[in-house]
């Protein structure tokens, strides 16, 4: 690596790493409040929080890896161009298709990281952090169960008359959960045992000596539609809802917990809870999301270098604005494709390959042909809004 890519590098890795971190810190802030809120209502513990969080990790980080790389080359070849520094490796005969050698190399290192973290990252601490909220909301139990107070979980209340110090054990359990079909069904038992649950498992009741009724929903005229099943047990083991106790679900529920490998080989044959339009949605959307990092070099640079003859430097807000805009783009032609209202390539390839026109032909127009010494439309517009905002500000001083 020659001395320049290295010091360009250098240059950008700064700010791109402050803005990652203030992004994540930024879209961490807003769900840990509804993270803290869930884990605290439940009376879960701090470690908890932590580990829900770094689910949502790799999903933000996603996010603020694209937008983090195009400020750092904004900023840092801004900064380079007022100080001068460009100006001298031009004369030096680093052109502008030698100063974004160093930023095709970034782009295709952060291509690979965005590339890991949409295509296996993202799909399994999805399923992390909805496996973390079913475990929460289970061993929380625990915590809120106590002696001779009733306890109400969803639609099941229950009362103990005792537990022991470490909260496993309990005696004179009384369960009673109402089903969404109206029947019902009571559980008492003499003892019983809270067995924690593993990562995707719930939290399971372990009773002896009790009896399980089983009472069915009321009719219209208040009749009962069935008969009342009454069984006694010696050991019998329950969730919280008073049924069998079943693991949490397996992951792929939506296209969104799936790898890109898995979506690829479900692009032709989807799996039947999810439909096809969904499955090719995600595998293009996240493509598209991959494939755009390596076009930011050609759009952020040109945009960055001020023009000698101009009064000010708007390529900042005409990049973001075009950033902006083509991810709203995306994000509306995902949920279209998503929908089957338009295909995937119209939905969201058409407007990548758009994108790709308008960087790289911003770029050619800065690298190989001769600038406009007229004042651009933007340094027009922002002048006539400055002369009649000073303008107002004068006659508003006047009036006073």
């Amino acid at each position: 690596m020659t001395t320049l890519n290295a010091y360009l590098l250098r240059q950008i890795s700064r700010p791109m790493i402050i803005t990652i971190v203030v992004a994540l810190l930024a879209l961490l802030a807003e769900r840990a409040l509804r993270v803290i809120d869930l884990v605290v209502g439940w009376q879960g513990s701090l470690l908890v929080i932590v580990e829900m969080l770094g689910y949502l990790i790799p999903h933000y980080l996603g996010l603020a890896l694209p937008i983090a790389f195009f400020l750092g080359i904004m900023l840092v070849f801004g900064r380079l161009s007022k100080e001068g520094e460009i100006d001298a490796m031009m004369a030096a005969g680093a052109g502008m298709p030698r100063l974004i050698r160093p930023l095709i190399l970034a782009a295709l290192f952060l291509t690979l990281i965005e590339a890991l973290l949409v295509s296996y990252l993202q799909p399994f601490s999805r399923y992390g952090y909805r496996a973390a909220i079913h475990t929460v909301t289970s061993v929380s139990f625990q915590r809120l169960l106590q002696p001779g107070i009733f306890t109400t979980l969803g639609q099941t209340t229950y009362i103990v008359s005792d537990l022991s110090d470490d909260r496993s054990q309990i005696e004179q359990i009384f369960l009673y959960s109402k089903r969404d079909d109206g029947s019902s069904v009571v559980v008492t038992a003499e003892t019983g045992m809270i067995e924690p649950p593993a990562e995707t498992q719930p939290l399971i009741l372990k009773l002896r000596n009790g009896v399980n009724q089983a009472l069915p929903a009321a009719s219209a005229d208040g009749g009962a539609l069935g008969q009342a099943l009454t069984l006694r047990f010696g050991e019998f083991e329950t969730d919280l809802a008073g049924s069998e106790p079943k693991p949490f679900r397996p992951r792929g529920d939506d296209e969104r917990e799936y790898t890109l490998v898995e979506l690829a080989g479900y692009l032709g044959a989807p799996p039947e809870h999810v439909r096809a339009d969904e499955i090719s949605a995600e595998f293009h959307g996240r493509m598209v999301r991959i494939l755009t990092i390596p076009l930011l070099p050609f759009l952020a640079l040109p945009l960055a270098i001020e023009r000698r003859r101009s009064q000010r430097s708007s390529g900042l807000v005409i990049g973001l604005a075009i950033l902006i805009g083509y991810n709203q783009i995306v994000q509306f032609g995902e949920s279209m494709a998503d929908d089957g209202q338009v295909s995937a390539f119209v939905g969201l390839w058409l407007p990548y390959l758009v994108f790709a026109a308008i960087a790289c032909s911003i770029f050619y127009r800065a690298a190989f042909r001769v600038p406009d010494v007229k004042e651009s439309v933007i340094d027009r517009v922002i002048s006539r809004l400055t002369q009649e905002f000073a303008a107002w500000q004068q006659s508003s001083k006047a009036r006073s």
